[in-house]
C-alpha cells in the first residue's frame, strides 16, 4: 500500500466525524437560537403547542439523505448569518412531518392530536399545513412583518 491509499480511510473518518458533529449540533434547538435573527422564532416556539418538539422534527427532510440535506442547509444558513444576509433566510418546513405526527405514524411524538378526517382532502388538493396553521410551531414573519410595516408608512 502506498501512503496515498493509507491516508484515504483517515480522511474519510475525519470528514465523517466532522459531519456527525455538525449534524448533532444543528439538531439541538439551542443551536438555532445562536443566530440573533432566529432568537425571536425560538422564543415564540417556546410558547407554542410544539415547544416539546425539536426544531428539526418540522424542519428536517425525510429519506436516505436527510442528514446530508440538513447539514448542507445548516451550513448555508450559517454562511448567510456570517454575511449578514438575513432577509434571504428561509426556514423550510415539510408537510410530511406534520402529517406523520398528526396521523400517529411518528413514534417519537405519540401525544400529537390526530388530524381531522376532512384534512386528507385538503392535503390531496395541495393545500399545505402552513396555509391554515401558519403560527402553530412559532410565529412566522417575525422581523419581516415589522419591516413591511415600516415600508408601508
Amino acid at each position: 500500500m502506498n501512503k496515498r491509499t493509507e491516508a484515504q480511510p483517515r480522511f474519510f473518518l475525519v470528514v465523517y466525524i466532522a459531519f456527525r458533529f455538525t449534524y448533532a449540533w444543528y439538531m439541538d434547538p439551542s443551536s438555532c437560537k445562536k443566530c440573533h435573527e432566529v432568537e425571536p422564532y425560538h422564543a415564540s416556539w417556546q410558547e407554542s403547542p410544539h415547544k416539546n418538539i425539536d426544531c428539526m422534527h418540522c424542519h428536517k427532510t425525510r429519506g436516505p439523505f436527510h442528514r446530508l440535506d440538513t447539514t448542507v442547509r445548516g451550513i448555508k444558513d450559517l454562511s448567510l448569518h456570517i454575511k449578514g444576509d438575513y432577509f434571504t433566510f428561509r426556514a423550510v418546513y415539510y408537510d410530511t412531518n406534520c402529517i406523520n405526527c398528526h396521523t400517529g405514524n411518528f413514534k417519537s411524538e405519540t401525544n400529537a392530536p390526530l388530524m381531522p378526517k376532512n384534512h386528507a382532502k385538503l392535503i390531496k388538493n395541495g393545500v399545505g399545513c402552513n396555509n391554515c396553521h401558519r403560527d402553530t410551531g412559532h410565529k412566522n414573519g417575525l422581523g419581516v412583518d415589522e419591516k413591511f410595516a415600516e415600508l408601508a408608512e
